[in-house]
């Protein structure tokens, strides 16, 4: 996203808060880094990084996220809600929800969310969130929302910059078989974002549980779950708990819980 997209983006925002403040660079590390660094010295709620190309940008388990410059979005937003910290991750949930939804209005139509941080279209990944979150005691100093999504990508630079994953993931432009709108799609995920923030503050943590799962997936489906340092296993997901952590059923009838690690369907 370029400087002169950050212009049309200031024009297209419809936000009461969130992204008032832009912060925009061409190339840094991470938006994630640079946006927990601005949290600490007292940026307010709402306040936005983003870049056209990160050079370390972070995926979930310690993972790289691959931040070509010139198609996709690689963005960064600031909350300060007033909740303890053991409930910060649903906002991975909450953002989960609103870019499925960002990415449906634009015309895609077999989207799914994939616990518990990934958008998938047909099966392959389009988009990913980083959720960090520091805190005060108790209670949430503030969390840092990252979400990275392949927007304009071919297929051509797809197979060119991601290397061995690439099989695995697209881009809304080889889903629709044109280019997308950058900063039009910015401003509709930060409204869809607010949207979201609003019901989590009005009707609580239950109310953002529930839509992730009715759009999830992979609901009452056989999934393969690989846990670093464990053996892989089958079973049948059941849902989440009030943790966001994933419950599922081995075939001798045992309940377990998932904290971290892939899941996929079978």
């Amino acid at each position: 996203m370029t400087s002169t997209m950050i212009r049309k983006l200031n024009g297209l925002l419809r936000t009461q808060s969130l992204g008032k403040v832009i912060h925009y660079q061409e190339e840094m590390g991470s938006t994630n880094t640079e946006l927990i660094g601005l949290g600490e010295k007292g940026a307010s709620e709402g306040t936005v990084v983003i870049a056209d190309k990160q050079t370390e940008g972070k995926g979930r388990l310690e993972r790289t996220w691959i931040s070509p410059a010139g198609a996709n979005l690689y963005i960064s937003i600031l909350f300060r809600p007033e909740i303890v910290a053991t409930d910060s991750p649903l906002f991975t949930f909450l953002a989960s929800i609103a870019l499925k939804e960002t990415i449906e209005r634009i015309g895609v139509t077999s989207t799914k969310i994939k616990w518990p941080n990934d958008i998938q279209i047909d099966g392959k990944k389009v988009a990913g969130v980083l959720t960090e979150m520091r805190s005060k005691r108790a209670m949430v100093d503030f969390i840092v929302v990252g979400i990275g999504i392949n927007i304009n990508m071919s297929r051509d630079s797809i197979d060119k910059e991601m290397g061995k994953v690439a099989r695995i993931a697209t881009s809304i432009k080889e889903n629709l078989g044109k280019d997308i709108d950058r900063a039009k799609f910015t401003a509709d995920l930060l409204l869809e974002l607010e949207k979201w923030y609003q019901i989590f503050r009005s009707k609580g943590k239950k109310a953002i549980l529930r839509e992730w799962t009715d759009e999830w997936g992979d609901l009452n489906k056989r999934v393969r779950v690989n846990v670093e340092g464990e053996p892989e296993f089958e079973a049948t997901a059941l849902g989440i708990d009030d943790e966001g952590y994933l419950l599922v059923k081995t075939d001798d009838g045992e309940i377990n819980k998932v904290i971290a690690g892939d899941v996929s369907a079978i």
